[in-house]
């Protein structure tokens, strides 16, 4: 469709091209070749008579009048999309769909692959993104949900209450407390886990990096002024029980995540010596997909495999 001589269609181009400042990742977002999306490009900026983006370090960089065109573009696909779904059905077992959620690596590996077996039995042609969320040291409450629904349109974001947005709905999923795993063979544990044992032992932890938050055991730890030695710091939880096994490291999990690695590797589950208070994850969606059937469907699916 023309309007003013704009083929609307082509402002879909625009967003994803702002969001992944790249022209084949783009192309994979919208299911399209790149040779489509930068003929796309091309007739965009013939009818603004600007370059729109511009190619600085491997990235796609918008310009002056791109940066000022996208809050606009992103208002009227929002409205299009809550047009889209005002009338809209959902048949599970018949539906393509491919689901955009973000989630910690500890939520995505308790949760997805559950939801994932049940995907495959209740709707075999939906598919899932899965991207993980990382908390930044200092950032304004809310903005981790705010930028994945509204500017990398994220389907569902799952994360701390704590860091949860006003602005979007909101669905409690699950709360979970915190286990210290050990090797098995540990002997020193023997008699239990003491504060002085738990401070004084080597400890795996997770760390994403010096711009984002600390894990939610260490930061409590920290908050009680008390301070443990970090042996091996890894960037993915899927890590620790590697540096556990057949040593004397422990590492404080989330309980759920604890459990799943004790069924995989040789470990012994212990209650943290001081009471690390539990953590409520919840879900959040953009209020234009507040009625998605879709969304809804996947949202009550959720709930169940969390539970």
């Amino acid at each position: 469709m023309r309007f003013h001589g704009l083929d609307l269609n082509l402002l879909v181009v625009l967003d994803a091209l702002f969001v992944e400042q790249h022209v084949t990742r783009a192309a994979v977002r919208l299911h399209l070749t790149q040779s489509a999306v930068s003929a796309a490009l091309g007739r965009l900026r013939e009818h603004f008579n600007d370059p729109l983006f511009v190619l600085v370090g491997g990235a796609m960089l918008p310009t002056a009048l791109m940066q000022s065109l996208h809050p606009r573009i992103d208002q009227v696909l929002e409205n299009a999309r809550g047009i889209a779904f005002a009338n809209a059905s959902f048949d599970p077992g018949a539906a393509r769909r491919k689901f955009r959620i973000i989630a910690s690596d500890y939520v995505i590996a308790v949760l997805m692959p559950a939801l994932m077996r049940r995907l495959a039995s209740l709707a075999p042609q939906v598919d899932l993104q899965l991207l993980t969320l990382v908390p930044l040291r200092g950032a304004e409450p809310g903005s981790l949900v705010d930028e994945a629904l509204e500017h990398r349109h994220c389907d569902l974001v799952i994360l701390p209450l704590a860091h949860g947005s006003a602005r979007h709905p909101q669905q409690p999923l699950f709360e979970d407390s915190f286990s210290v795993i050990a090797c098995r063979d540990n002997c020193a544990l023997m008699d239990g886990l003491t504060l002085e044992h738990y401070l004084a032992a080597p400890h795996v932890v997770r760390e994403t990096g010096a711009g984002a938050q600390g894990s939610m055991e260490a930061e409590f730890i920290a908050s009680q002024g008390l301070a443990r030695r970090v042996a091996v710091a890894v960037d993915q939880f899927a890590l620790i029980p590697e540096f556990i096994v057949g040593g004397p490291c422990l590492s404080t999990l989330h309980s759920r995540l604890a459990h799943l690695y004790a069924q995989r590797f040789p470990l012994r589950l212990l209650p943290p010596p001081l009471a690390i208070p539990a953590t409520l994850q919840v879900m959040q969606w953009h209020a234009y997909q507040d009625s998605d059937p879709a969304l809804v469907w996947l949202r009550q699916l959720l709930a169940e495999v969390a539970g």
